[in-house]
């Protein structure tokens, strides 16, 4: 059986539990994929860990109200 025959079947034949675990990976692997390549070498540049990965992290820092001051304490922490 080829993997195109495989995919296809595990498509027709999914079930929610299958879902829940595939989405997470599929955004994780979209996500640590690209930094773990790193072209340009942004993986170098200093700040948060969690920060390189996505735009999540400051989203989650704006949602509590502390954005203005993060992004001015990362700046005076890296010089930047």
């Amino acid at each position: 059986m080829s993997i195109a025959t495989s995919f296809i079947d595990a498509i027709c034949n999914f079930n929610v539990y299958s879902v829940a675990i595939l989405v997470p990976v599929l955004v994780f692997l979209a996500h640590f994929i690209p930094w773990l390549v790193d072209f340009h070498g942004i993986r170098s540049y200093p700040g948060p860990l969690l920060a390189k990965f996505s735009d999540l992290w400051l989203a989650w820092i704006a949602a509590h109200g502390h954005r203005s001051e993060v992004v001015h304490d990362l700046h005076k922490e890296y010089g930047m």
